[in-house]
């Protein structure tokens, strides 16, 4: 581990900027263990703090040309650091929205079995289209932010938008429809 003086971190990476990819490592190595730190006094996951922290890592190099050299690093960083962490709560939060404890299963589960009712939900997902089907998977199941499902899937985010409404729009119809029957 390379450990810096504060100073010497932002002299890394306004080097970083110039070209210098010796300095750019060191720079990584040494606010690593920074970002990692922070992060473990505020999630609950040692496994989620460090996916966060490698989000934080991607996120710097994407904006990395954004640092201004006559100010201090650390602010910056941490700026970073801390909105990828709001980021992770909120997709936290979204995740845990969606999850209900009850001690009875639903009325439509508790006529079939929870694999039925499974598999019923994979079939409907298996007909809608590849594109709307890939829009559900990225906001319902992994969590992603519009923001980022779209810049996955290589779409606007109000592309991304039509393709969720319409999956779910088609969701719910073929739901209400096998309720009815």
């Amino acid at each position: 581990m390379v450990m810096a003086a504060p100073g010497q971190l932002g002299a890394r990476m306004a080097a970083a900027q110039r070209g210098d990819h010796e300095a750019y490592r060191d720079l990584l190595e040494a606010v690593q263990p920074m970002i990692l730190g922070y992060l473990r006094k505020r999630i609950e996951s040692e496994a989620a703090a460090e996916d966060v922290s490698q989000d934080v890592l991607l996120t710097m190099h994407r904006v990395r040309h954004t640092y201004d050299p006559e100010r201090p690093f650390e602010p910056w960083l941490f700026a970073i650091a801390r909105s990828r962490l709001i980021d992770h709560l909120r997709r936290r939060r979204r995740v845990s929205a969606m999850e209900v404890l009850t001690d009875t299963l639903p009325e439509f589960a508790a006529t079939a079995s929870a694999e039925t009712a499974g598999d019923a939900a994979f079939e409907i997902l298996d007909r809608l289209p590849a594109t709307q089907r890939e829009a559900f998977a990225m906001l319902k199941l992994e969590g992603l932010t519009t923001e980022e499902a779209a810049r996955r899937a290589g779409v606007s985010v109000s592309a991304l938008k039509v393709r969720a409404h319409r999956a779910y729009k088609a969701l719910r119809k073929a739901l209400a429809a096998q309720s009815d029957e």
